[in-house]
């Protein structure tokens, strides 16, 4: 985000070297419009609010466009000649386009650049680049299992314990990030939800040595001990990302629990997340990675815009929608299981994570206790078992 404030008053045009403008009008008093309108900067400053002088703007009235003006396919033509297709991404694109044409880029202009970005350069579309991500894969061995938290949450050391004897168990490596929320949103600025930095380590492991690297919320224990995760790598059939649908329909896919292949497809994936957070639309309030995902999927072709099939569920490994998709979606409490009042100690419907959602006041420290009581059963059940 621009170290620079925002001055929110429509028809006027600062360079980026001094104020960032946006066309927004309807939180502004009427005297800031008026002291524009005047050329009477100092007064724009100090009814704005902003801690600038009104002498270090350079301002300039700008015209808006008649509605019948729209920027030509042509012209979105000529600058998308120097695009690489491999790394295009539309925000970046939108942001330089516009000093181009010394304007914003509006609703009308978007239409066409989608217009001509289909037709004429098809292979700089986010499908065209996730598609052709799938022709050579990456190598690796071993799984690697990932999880982090701050170091005041509650059920962070709970679920490191028992997660690290899991991977231990099945030979798989285990890494976990302990570091206090400030470092965290250090790390992943200028994102603002913690949940960002789950995509930072996975991008830097699926560039290391791993074959398969898992992800695990700091809040998710792993119930079933003796379940390998090899299991849910043969039902997804070598499909690149497993992931559960959510218990939410509306929020589709869970993130508390993913499973990546070290593939070209899933490194693309996941640049394409990590880089499609810095749109600008997305800086009034957080903005969180699943919210991000779902979105990425369904431009990507993998995920249906609305979830599918008479319940109105998500379509599942059993039944893809696509025979190429690498996008496999397990059915509910398949990976997880996130109400205490389901979760099953044994039998074929044994939960394999227990990965608990509370909206209570002090839901860190009702998590922690849900937990550790889970734990509390499950060994007890093993050690009856045993004996």
């Amino acid at each position: 985000m621009s170290q620079w404030p925002q001055v929110l008053l429509e028809g006027i045009h600062v360079p980026i070297t001094k104020a960032r403008v946006v066309n927004r009008t309807q939180n502004v008093h009427e005297s800031a419009k008026a002291a524009a309108s005047f050329g009477d900067w100092q007064s724009l400053v100090d009814t704005a609010g902003l801690p600038i002088k009104g002498s270090s703007l350079v301002v300039s009235l700008s015209v808006g466009l008649p509605m019948e003006e729209v920027v030509s396919e042509a012209t979105v033509l000529r600058a998308l000649e120097s695009e690489d297709a491999t790394t295009f991404d539309f925000e970046s694109f939108r942001e330089r386009f516009s000093k181009s044409l010394g304007r914003p880029v509006l609703r009308r202009d978007a239409e066409i650049i989608f217009k001509v970005l289909q037709e004429s350069r098809p292979d700089t579309t986010l499908r065209a680049q996730l598609r052709s991500a799938k022709a050579a894969d990456a190598s690796g061995d071993g799984i690697l299992i990932l999880t982090a938290y701050s170091g005041n949450y509650a059920p962070g050391a709970v679920c490191e314990a028992a997660n690290r004897a899991y991977a231990e168990r099945h030979g798989y490596d285990f890494q976990c990030d302990v570091l206090p929320g400030h470092e965290m949103l250090d790390a992943i600025a200028p994102r603002d939800a913690h949940t960002w930095y789950k995509v930072l380590m996975l991008r830097r492991a699926l560039a290391g040595k791993h074959g398969i690297v898992v992800w695990i919320d700091a809040d998710a224990l792993v119930v079933d001990e003796e379940k390998p995760l090899e299991f849910f790598l043969c039902q997804a059939e070598g499909r690149d990302l497993m992931i559960q649908e959510d218990l939410s329909a509306e929020c589709r896919l869970n993130c508390g629990v993913m499973i990546f292949r070290r593939t070209f497809w899933c490194q693309t994936l996941l640049r394409l997340l990590w880089e499609g957070n810095l749109s600008r639309r997305h800086h009034c309030k957080a903005y969180y990675e699943q919210s991000a995902l779902v979105r990425l999927l369904v431009e990507a072709g993998e995920l249906e815009p609305r979830p599918q099939g008479p319940q109105g569920r998500l379509q599942h490994a059993a039944d893809p929608v696509d025979p190429v998709s690498r996008l496999c979606i397990f059915p509910l409490r398949s990976l997880q299981t996130n109400r205490l009042r389901e979760v099953q100690f044994d039998g074929p419907e044994k939960t394999f994570i227990f990965h608990p959602l509370f909206a209570s006041e002090n839901f860190a420290e009702d998590k922690a206790e849900a937990l550790q009581r889970v734990k509390a059963t499950a060994d007890e059940r093993g050690k009856s078992l045993a004996g």
